[in-house]
């Protein structure tokens, strides 16, 4: 079974060929300058565009020829192919593979789902599928248990600036600069396939206290990770791995760092970071 994924998953190129998945790359221009891969080298220089181009990033979703390729591929191997794709609330990424799908003439063999997640969280569901895939387990059984695994899948997170929001279009200039000059520090989280900012607080300690209720109130599944999820600033994400550590009593064996790619850190901006976890069932 082919299991392909798109690159908002934040799955690196060598994490894809690890677990046997193929990549969807959304394409990321600052201009004339594409960082549409995920590798390590690729991240670094799209974050410093980021915060040094004139310019801000656009992005596009997979054009219909890389899934037709993809498909054409599955089908010369007589392969089932399973797409797990960016929320459509964000991006149109679903929709084109499901119409590449339904031009491919091999739709009998393709699932397309839209995870409703994107980042860390999708990154999540696509190890869950690889990993009942290695297990046997069907095509159509695989879509059934997707269905209920991504509803147990969150993710919560502190903005570090509003001036990537506003160079993106998504806030009013003036509600930026009176945000940063108070030091505002959105939440944002994903919820129903949405990007959302539940909360607006002065100051990152104020922010910390916010998400760390929903952890305290999450039934956390111990067969995963605890997730830290940034942008560019390690030191920062470091620093609430800790704290959140000795807080709940987490093994911090039990955690992993991931890196935002830039289809979402374009507008989460350079200072974004926070925590992902799986509940249980």
């Amino acid at each position: 079974m082919m299991i392909v994924t798109d690159t908002a998953s934040d799955i690196l190129e060598s994490e894809a060929a690890e677990l046997d998945i193929r990549l969807a790359p959304l394409d990321i221009a600052f201009g004339d300058v594409h960082c549409s891969r995920n590798t390590p080298e690729m991240l670094d220089e799209f974050y410093r565009l980021l915060t040094t181009s004139e310019e801000f990033p656009k992005t596009s979703q997979p054009a219909p020829e890389i899934w037709l390729e993809l498909f054409r591929e599955a089908q010369e191997n007589n392969e089932d192919v399973l797409v797990l794709a960016m929320t459509s609330q964000i991006s149109g990424t679903y929709e084109s593979a499901c119409m590449a799908a339904r031009l491919s003439g091999y739709d009998d063999h393709i699932a397309v789902v839209d995870t409703r997640q994107a980042i860390v969280c999708q990154y999540i569901v696509v190890r869950y599928a690889a990993a009942q895939r290695d297990a046997g387990k069907s095509l159509s059984e695989i879509v059934d248990l997707m269905n209920a695994f991504t509803k147990r899948v969150h993710v919560h997170g502190i903005m570090g600036t509003l001036t990537y929001l506003r160079k993106g279009g998504r806030i009013p200039a003036s509600v930026a600069t009176i945000g940063n000059l108070l030091k505002i520090k959105p939440t944002i989280g994903i919820d129903n396939g949405k990007l959302v900012s539940p909360a607006k607080t002065k100051g990152t300690a104020a922010a910390k206290r916010i998400i760390w209720k929903e952890l305290e109130a999450a039934d956390l599944d111990p067969a995963w990770p605890v997730y830290f999820p940034y942008t560019s600033d390690r030191e920062a994400v470091e620093k609430l791995r800790d704290e959140t550590v000795e807080k709940f009593g987490l093994d911090i064996e039990n955690t992993r760092f991931r890196q935002v790619s830039g289809t979402i850190g374009a507008h989460l901006g350079p200072g974004a970071f926070g925590f992902a976890y799986v509940e249980k069932e």
